[in-house]
């Protein structure tokens, strides 16, 4: 009985290893989709870069500073001596959003004196990384891509269309520490 039982266990083992057949692909696409997405996207900011290069061939009256975090900056007016501000500081600032082309988006007056924790709480990301290299009392011009500004989507209230690069205007009023 002993012996019947090991060998249909034996037998049962053998017949159910089967050589397991490989699926193919339903499409054979030679570039996937993920691809052509980055393609697209690299030649965008390509564009937005050559843009924004223009710009600042226009505006020879200020030095601009590449961040290497995808935007371009220059000082309006800047301290030296003041402290930069770190995580968790809230700062205060004015902002007006104006497109490459001379168009006020958003007026300083209109958005008002806002505020802001630094790395605590969302803000897109050209304004996050460019708040941190402040000084109280600094003015900064900001170049934005769209890829660190609005992105594909635009602004929530649609001014800032979509993949849009746009200059920022920012004056640091305060550093709360």
């Amino acid at each position: 009985m002993k012996n019947s039982a090991f060998l249909f266990l034996f037998f049962f083992c053998l017949l159910s290893c089967k050589k397991t057949i490989p699926r193919n692909p339903v499409s054979k696409s030679n570039t996937s989709e993920l691809q052509k997405t980055v393609n697209l996207n690299k030649r965008l900011f390509q564009i937005e870069q050559d843009i924004m290069k223009r710009y600042m061939d226009r505006d020879s009256t200020l030095t601009y500073h590449n961040s290497k975090k995808g935007f371009w900056y220059a000082y309006l007016q800047e301290d030296k001596n003041a402290s930069c501000p770190i995580k968790g500081d809230t700062v205060f600032f004015e902002q007006e959003i104006i497109a490459l082309d001379g168009r006020v988006l958003y007026a300083k007056k209109d958005l008002g004196l806002r505020k802001y924790v630094i790395d605590k709480e969302h803000i897109i990301k050209g304004l996050k990384e460019g708040l941190k290299i402040m000084k109280e009392g600094d003015e900064v011009k900001f170049l934005f891509s769209s890829f660190v500004a609005y992105r594909m989507n635009g602004d929530s209230s649609k001014v800032i269309g979509s993949n849009q690069p746009v200059i920022s205007r920012i004056k640091l009023v305060r550093i709360n520490k």
